[in-house]
């Protein structure tokens, strides 16, 4: 089994919550009709009661709004949300030659009491591509076109408690420590690079022809899996990763996701016009 099969079989069934705050990140879907959150439900494994059920929880906890009777969008909650998921498109961007500097998170203060803040701490610090240097002391390269203060505002924002410690630091050398950028598994993010190119680059070609429900499906499965990839990826410099395959992903993705919306759009048009999901 290859891995654009293996993929599409085990990543078929997303949350009924996992799928609608998805749906509704994307740029061109800023809102959708119960009846269209229904069918992609039916298209991906859930039900539409668990689909009606997750948007009116999601509207009590302002992750969703609603603009008109039965229809979502991404509520005042969910902002961080789909900034964070649409990052991908701009990715590259964030990223600038690295001078051998560090950004540096101190977390000590902070107690580990709380578990739930210590789990969304962690979380935050992962996402902007910090690893643990030693004990509370988290660390990055200084490869990225943020402040300090920049990267203090995107970890709050990711979850992470405002009294987190963010500064650079122009070295990290220590005596008989090893190398910092040993902490990322490099080739895991190459090998990573490569597997994902091929991935969309497959999945584009075996679905040239088929409609828009297949389209749709297996599209919603791929993007998602490799945009999550791209999101998460710490942006190393050059002088630890393939920076030439991190940037023929981004593309890769970009070409998949102008391949895939117009399948999408026609689904979406088909489901608005179905029978009420009551």
């Amino acid at each position: 089994m290859s891995d654009l099969d293996d993929l599409v079989l085990s990543g078929a069934r997303p949350t009924a919550k996992r799928l609608i705050l998805s749906l509704l990140s994307q740029p061109n879907m800023s809102s959708l009709s119960l009846r269209q959150l229904v069918a992609w439900g039916d298209l991906l494994g859930q039900k539409p009661a668990a689909i009606r059920v997750t948007a009116g929880r999601l509207v009590q906890d302002t992750l969703l709004s609603k603009t008109a009777r039965g229809v979502y969008t991404i509520g005042p909650a969910g902002q961080a949300l789909r900034d964070q998921a649409s990052a991908w498109i701009t990715t590259l961007d964030q990223v600038r030659g690295w001078d051998g500097g560090w950004y540096c998170a101190h977390t000590g203060h902070l107690g580990k009491a709380i578990r739930r803040n210590v789990r969304a701490r962690q979380r935050a610090l992962r996402l902007l591509g910090f690893e643990e240097l030693v004990a509370e002391l988290w660390i990055r390269p200084d490869n990225l076109v943020h402040s300090a203060a920049d990267m203090h505002m995107q970890l709050c924002r990711l979850g992470a408690e405002a009294g987190v410690i963010v500064s650079r630091s122009e070295d990290l050398q220590q005596v008989g420590m090893v190398t910092p950028l040993a902490l990322w598994a490099v080739g895991d993010l190459n090998a990573g690079y490569l597997r994902a190119i091929e991935i969309l680059e497959q999945s584009e070609q075996r679905l040239r022809g088929q409609g828009p429900r297949a389209v749709a499906r297996e599209t919603f499965v791929v993007g998602e899996h490799v945009i999550r990839q791209i999101n998460t990826d710490p942006l190393l410099p050059s002088e630890c990763v393939d920076v030439e395959a991190r940037k023929r992903l981004v593309q890769a993705m970009k070409r998949y996701s102008e391949f895939c919306h117009p399948f999408w759009a026609e689904f979406l048009s088909v489901a608005d016009l179905s029978t009420s999901p009551h």
